[in-house]
């Protein structure tokens, strides 16, 4: 079978929605198809949205592939009669932000831009087999589309490498450094932990100057951290992020209400490492159940210092509940072989 993985992307920019993409036509090609991924610069300017989307939908790849599979947001609006959608998030500001971090004025104008967005959406996932990453994604779908979606959790490089290693002192966070993956949060709670644990922000900022990325430094200057806490704050390779996970104590993933549960927290479920979380991190909560394979806190620095203590303190419990993981990854049907045989079928 011919194949096309088509998405969209943004020049230079690196993260969990290229890798998805990468690994979904690896782990294709290795069932025996002509793979094909097609890339496509998108902005979200809305001032050039409208006139992208309507070029988008002038594409039909009827002929050039025998199934289309759109993974970014919006390569759903290409045509093809057999077009499997494992749909990862929608244009956010335009849905569930828009009471609070809407790109437009909400004017006339702002509230038909949202139509427009709904609209093509709508169009789009109707002609589609839709799947989605995550639970959260499958009831905003269900809200605003409309539309039923399966579940297919996504899994990591079909290629390997990652093999855990002795666990260390050190709580590990792996993502870039904006202000909605809470970093500073985890800063604030090792601040009033009562152990010697220690904490590693390991990603690059978004932004070196702005005011986010200065007030982690200025708390962690203000609290005497310096030798307990250290921020990567640069690109660092997926080789050092995995070595990072894997000798880690436990893993920190508390970005506010992520739309999956995000690749550094699989990562470490597949190295044996648990994960701590909050109640309010999304899809993080899908795959982390309190007590079993992680900690899920309330989102304070207070409940998290407690978590970090505890994990440092009673090595035996980081270790159970590093063990778990497996049977938490399993139980999610979490593996290339039923992506690929669900989004084929």
């Amino acid at each position: 079978m011919k194949v096309v993985v088509a998405t969209s992307s943004v020049p230079f920019v690196q993260g969990g929605a290229s890798l998805i993409v990468d690994w979904l036509a690896a782990a294709i090609a290795e069932r025996g198809h002509e793979v094909e991924v097609f890339r496509f610069p998108f902005t979200t300017d809305p001032a050039t949205m409208p006139a992208q989307l309507v070029g988008l939908r002038s594409l039909d790849l009827t002929d050039r592939c025998d199934r289309l599979v759109a993974v970014r947001t919006p390569s759903h609006l290409l045509r093809h009669p057999r077009k499997s959608v494992w749909f990862v998030h929608h244009h956010r500001p335009s849905y569930d932000l828009w009471d609070s971090a809407r790109d437009v004025p909400d004017d006339a104008d702002g509230r038909e831009f949202r139509r427009m967005m709904f609209a093509s959406d709508d169009v789009a996932l109707a002609e589609s087999k839709v799947f989605c990453n995550s639970e959260v994604m499958r009831r905003r779908l269900q809200q605003y589309n409309r539309v039923e979606a399966e579940v297919l959790y996504p899994p990591l490089d079909p290629a390997g490498g990652y093999a855990p290693a002795v666990a260390g002192d050190e709580i590990v966070y792996v993502s870039r450094v904006i202000d909605h993956k809470r970093q500073l949060l985890a800063v604030e709670a090792l601040a009033l932990t009562r152990t010697p644990v220690r904490l590693a922000i390991v990603g690059a900022f978004d932004d070196e100057r702005s005011a986010y990325a200065r007030r982690i430094r200025e708390v962690v200057e203000a609290n005497g951290l310096q030798d307990r806490v250290t921020v990567s704050g640069g690109w660092v390779s997926e080789q050092d992020k995995r070595g990072a996970i894997a000798s880690s104590l436990a893993t920190a993933y508390f970005p506010v209400d992520e739309d999956s549960y995000g690749y550094p927290s699989l990562e470490a479920a597949v190295m044996g490492r648990p994960v701590v979380t909050t109640t309010d991190s999304g899809g993080v909560v899908e795959l982390v159940e309190d007590g079993r394979n992680g900690l899920v806190v309330d989102p304070q620095p207070a409940a998290l210092a407690q978590a970090f203590d505890r994990l440092w303190s009673d090595r035996e419990l980081a270790g159970r509940l590093g063990a778990a993981q497996a049977g938490r990854v399993d139980e999610l049907q979490i593996s290339w072989d039923h992506v690929v045989e669900r989004l084929l079928a």
